[in-house]
């Protein structure tokens, strides 16, 4: 999926998306953010969180320098939205195939399950977003020069287009998923450097081999964990919040779910989830319900993702003054509506 981002961005779609967004928003602010929003949720869904997080948001920031507006709320939307869309389709995140290790649900099935819960997540998300943001979004979005979209790259998008409905077609078929997506970057990848040998050293060079390895190493230390206690103790706290009546159990595993990835991090928690959830056989809406956890849950603090991490690095590179507790203070006020929404939703 990094690879894929990768040739995107090297074909001028986030480019071509982040100049789109400001001539389209025609100087409102609010129409910026509602278009800055909404690529999010098209980049996420297709191409992961972390697409959006290290591609698009970057793009964001170099088009708002553009314009006379403050640019917190955009780059906290993103940073947003890449978690709340984020379980839109199972390529979504890659801790949905962590929760789902034993067997991921076919994409029709998926859909039934997550579409009202992700709709709702995302629309609560975005309205937090705007009403605490609403002081920013006061005022003109006016370029202070002239914004020109430039047009993508015809070959590398079609690889995209089509390496997207290959990748979501073999969802919906239950194949398997990483070997597909696997090469479809690698042929996405070709299509790219034939016409521009220069940049397989850059696709090489951009992908985040440090997150390769941290997950890789995650496997390991959850492994470890769960060998001296872990599992144990994980699959007494699902029995616990499982224990509730209906729609409660929901509500407590996804809530408690939540508050443990913004302890430890979503990642070892999805690990933690796939090999507990097989054990304890967990009912399809326990489940369904961990996964929102993992997933909306790390909304709340800049530690409750890799991908939240990833945007604060970006932040502070970028100089923009955006706060982990700026972040928090709307992102917790966001979270627990949108989670408890998507939990009682969810099916």
């Amino acid at each position: 999926m990094m690879g894929l981002a990768e040739v995107a961005r090297i074909a001028g779609l986030f480019d071509w998306l982040a100049a789109y967004a400001v001539t389209s928003a025609r100087g409102s602010r609010v129409r910026l953010l509602l278009i800055v929003y909404a690529a999010g949720i098209v980049t996420t869904t297709f191409l992961s969180n972390d697409a959006t997080i290290v591609v698009l948001t970057p793009a964001v920031i170099q088009a708002l320098r553009r314009i006379d507006a403050p640019p917190a709320a955009y780059v906290i939307a993103c940073a947003l939205v890449a978690n709340a869309a984020s379980f839109v389709l199972p390529i979504s995140n890659p801790s949905n195939l962590l929760v789902f290790a034993s067997g991921m649900p076919a994409l029709g099935t998926w859909m039934t399950a997550f579409g009202l819960p992700a709709i709702a997540a995302l629309t609560v998300t975005f309205g937090v977003l705007a009403i605490m943001s609403r002081n920013d979004l006061r005022g003109s979005a006016a370029p202070r020069e002239p914004v020109h979209a430039p047009r993508p790259e015809v070959p590398s998008s079609i690889a995209l287009v089509l390496a997207a409905l290959v990748i979501v077609g073999t969802s919906a078929l239950r194949g398997p998923l990483g070997a597909v997506t696997f090469g479809c970057a690698v042929v996405a990848a070709l299509v790219t450097v034939a016409r521009r040998p220069r940049e397989a050293q850059t696709i090489a060079r951009n992908i985040s081999w440090p997150v390769v390895a941290l997950t890789a190493s995650l496997f390991v230390i959850v492994g470890a964990i769960n060998a001296h206690g872990g599992l144990d103790a994980t699959r007494a706290v699902l029995g616990w919040c499982a224990s509730f009546a209906e729609p409660w159990s929901k509500v407590a595993i996804g809530v408690t779910i939540a508050g443990a990835s913004n302890i430890v991090n979503n990642l070892p928690v999805g690990l933690s989830l796939g090999e507990t959830l097989a054990l304890v056989h967990a009912s399809a809406h326990d489940t369904y319900a961990a996964l929102i956890g993992v997933n909306l849950g790390p909304n709340a603090t800049v530690n409750g993702s890799l991908a939240t991490l990833l945007w604060l690095a970006i932040v502070r590179r970028e100089n923009i003054d955006c706060t982990p507790l700026r972040f928090a203070v709307i992102g917790t006020t966001a979270t627990i509506p949108a989670l408890l929404a998507a939990l009682l939703l969810v099916n």
